[in-house]
């Protein structure tokens, strides 16, 4: 059996929670109603699931998107 590849995106002040990071699990390209939220950076990092990766951002990327973590 395989696993789908979950993927934790963290955005700063996103219009629904602005003012507040929020990491949001994602199922490939799917999200999930699974979601995380601190008042700084390093909180909401400090929440994550241990043993992610992070990558960061790409320029392409939404501008409230801060990095990823699988």
């Amino acid at each position: 059996m395989t696993e789908t590849l979950a993927i934790w995106v963290i955005y700063n002040s996103p219009i629904d929670l602005p003012g507040r990071f929020v990491a949001r699990k994602w199922l490939l390209n799917q999200p999930t109603p699974e979601l995380l939220q601190a008042q700084t950076l390093e909180e909401i990092r400090s929440k994550l699931p241990l043993g992610l990766v992070r990558m960061p951002r790409d320029e392409r990327d939404d501008p409230k998107i801060v990095e990823s973590w699988f």
